[in-house]
């Protein structure tokens, strides 16, 4: 097998099952044992997986993408989640509306009337103000990957706010580390927005399920699910903790 092949075959892998052990690897790649710890040393310098004991992971996402990277990916799924996320808003509903390439997606939804909206991101001004919408946007620094404003501002203005319902965007979802993100400042503010808010909704397409970042901003049990695949595996296993949004009835529906 060529180089790039096994390259491939243990991205694969690893995609799949999380972590893999050499052994697993030399198995799958038909290769030694050495020639598998080189390519695992190759892939972990291209930032690709992260090396452990007998093995490598891509389970942490240490790496966030820029906001125009994420702009592009699965956003027919990101375009479904935003609409059922912004029927759920009602008439004279205050929000917090996390910045975030789904939660964007959710401006030209927005039906109800006399609603306001807080949010930390740059890029939902221009349509939050010319569709009429009440907006107020938190001071602080900007972080250009993300464009979301970030800072100890931020979170002490948002900890004196309270909201009918908040939108949060979110990198990673795993049973163990309930929902996660890679950016510790960004984290802070998730946090406290769930925290202020009556009711709080986490936007996930189903590429989010099964995988952790960094920080973790809230407990699985603190947030509502709005996802494409309701049916998806990983939700089978949680929905005795959180409430699942999706489908076609946009339903929203908890076994607890």
């Amino acid at each position: 097998m060529i180089t790039n092949q096994r390259y491939e075959k243990i991205m694969d892998y690893l995609k799949e099952k999380g972590t893999g052990s050499v052994n697993d690897l030399v198995d799958i790649t038909h290769s030694s044992a050495a020639t598998v710890r080189r390519d695992l040393t190759h892939l972990e310098s291209k930032g690709l997986l992260k090396r452990v004991h007998g093995g490598a992971t891509v389970e942490q996402m240490e790496r966030e993408e820029d906001y125009t990277e994420k702009s592009v990916k699965n956003l027919s799924k990101k375009i479904k989640i935003a609409q059922m996320a912004s029927e759920l808003i009602e008439d004279g509903d205050t929000v917090f509306i996390d910045a975030g390439t789904t939660t964007y997606e959710m401006m030209p939804f927005i039906k109800a009337s006399d609603v306001t909206v807080v949010t930390n991101s740059i890029t939902l001004i221009d349509q939050l103000v010319r569709n009429g919408h009440g907006t107020h946007v938190l001071g602080g620094r900007i972080k250009p990957a993300t464009k979301a404003v970030v800072g100890h501002d931020v979170i002490e203005k948002l900890k004196t706010l309270s909201f009918d319902k908040c939108f949060i965007g979110v990198n990673a979802i795993d049973t163990n580390h309930s929902f996660t993100t890679p950016d510790e400042d960004e984290a802070y503010i998730k946090r406290t927005a769930v925290e202020q808010a009556r009711r709080s909704f986490v936007l996930a397409d189903s590429s989010k399920f099964g995988r952790s970042a960094f920080v973790k901003f809230a407990e699985l049990e603190d947030a509502s699910i709005i996802t494409e695949d309701p049916d998806h595996p990983f939700l089978v296993k949680v929905r005795t903790r959180t409430e699942i949004t999706g489908g076609e009835s946009n339903d929203l529906y908890s076994d607890v």
